[in-house]
């Protein structure tokens, strides 16, 4: 009995974690087509949107950063302060964040 416990627990972290960074990605990308008017999108490859991808690198002005953290902390409740968005280097530090505040991110949604 105790054997399918210790098998799950490992598997269940491991794919949550991978299924977050997807989902969270996923929105990051979703999110931005919605804030950003169509001339700064056309200059932004959401496709090649990843982790190490510096926030300062994308066309967003505080008012549009903000309105991008708001909808991204409704989707996955997970607070994110005016602070924080504006400490984040690279959308790996976002993700992250999501990742460890989010119960929506840890469950795959």
């Amino acid at each position: 009995m105790t054997s399918p416990t210790p098998t799950s627990i490992p598997t269940s972290t491991s794919t949550s974690s991978e299924l977050s960074d997807e989902a969270v990605l996923a929105a990051l990308r979703e999110t931005l087509a919605d804030v950003l008017e169509d001339d700064l999108l056309e200059h932004v490859d959401l496709d090649s949107l990843g982790r190490g991808t510096h926030l300062l690198s994308l066309p967003l002005d505080s008012i549009t950063l903000v309105d991008l953290m708001t909808r991204l902390e409704d989707r996955y409740a997970a607070a994110i302060s005016e602070e924080q968005a504006f400490a984040f280097q690279v959308v790996g530090d976002l993700m992250d964040h999501i990742a460890a505040h989010s119960t929506a991110a840890r469950s795959g949604r």
